[in-house]
């Protein structure tokens, strides 16, 4: 079997804007690696790609922003489009930085306990930055990968602890084995300050091209409305804060998200490399073709 091509690393990274030269130079397909960029009409927050040049693209505006979407999912869609791609003899470039969805798709899903709802009819009281602080008191490696407001998977964390005794993050390791692919993983990273820099840049981008008239004009489900940019301008149009405060709290949120997806890219063997080197593609073409020595 031929290995996957990833392309990881944290939001704002340049990572997106290399893939599609790297993809042209090795005859791939892109498969998305993000959770956002399966919604339609969801583009200026999520930065979608507008020119996706030649290269086919798998993973993009598959659902309405309405729909629920969940992890189990996206592994049928991408081992459907893999399948698809690789049978067609071409090349496979996934890209993204949702990392959950890389190490399912690498390890498979992982099988906890099955639902409480006795259990979680009780969690529906309890406020989500609650929620993620009773997290961090018996699971602090998963409340460091989820948000606050990851309601869906915190909830889930706890449920775990609650019904085997055992932190979740604890169980995914015992996960860890042999990969369902094999993959070569590269990665683009730069400073922490020039991700930040980085990041307020592209906030300041989407105002500018009407991310708020986009999330006015979307019917939003529960997972779409948790994305970073789209969670914060609701609660402008609700009237809970100004549109200073919703940039300063997306431009938080997306650092934060940055740092998360550091933290879940530890578990893999990734091949860095600095998103300031003049001959980043270069490089990243010849790591695929296997002439990189790690």
């Amino acid at each position: 079997m031929r290995p996957l091509l990833v392309l990881v690393g944290p939001t704002a990274s340049g990572k997106s804007s290399a893939a599609i030269p790297v993809a042209r130079a090795l005859g791939a397909e892109i498969l998305s690696l993000d959770s956002m960029l399966l919604y339609r009409g969801m583009d200026v927050g999520t930065d979608k790609p507008v020119d996706l040049g030649d290269i086919p693209h798998h993973g993009i505006d598959l659902l309405d922003p309405a729909e629920r979407f969940d992890t189990r999912r996206y592994l049928r869609n991408a081992e459907a489009a893999i399948a698809d791609i690789q049978r067609r003899g071409h090349e496979v470039l996934v890209v993204g930085g949702t990392a959950l969805y890389l190490v399912s798709l690498l390890k498979g899903m992982f099988e906890g306990p099955p639902r409480d709802a006795q259990f979680r009819e009780e969690l529906d009281r309890i406020a989500s930055p609650d929620l993620h602080v009773r997290l961090e008191a018996v699971d602090p490696v998963m409340a460091e990968r989820l948000h606050p407001n990851d309601r869906r998977r915190i909830t889930r964390a706890l449920e775990v602890h609650a019904l085997t005794g055992r932190a979740l993050s604890d169980l995914q390791r015992e996960w860890d084995g042999p990969d369902r692919f094999p993959s070569r993983i590269a990665g683009v990273r730069r400073p922490r300050e020039e991700v930040r820099a980085r990041i307020e840049r592209r906030v300041d981008e989407m105002l500018d091209r009407g991310l708020v008239e986009e999330v006015r004009g979307l019917e939003l489900g529960p997972t779409a409305a948790q994305g970073v940019g789209y969670k914060e301008v609701l609660g402008y149009l609700r009237d809970e804060y100004d549109l200073a405060e919703a940039r300063r709290l997306i431009i938080r949120n997306t650092g934060r998200l940055a740092r998360r997806q550091e933290t879940w890219f530890k578990r893999l063997d990734v091949h860095w490399i600095d998103g300031n080197a003049s001959d980043l593609v270069e490089q990243l073409i010849d790591f695929y073709r296997g002439s990189t020595v790690q």
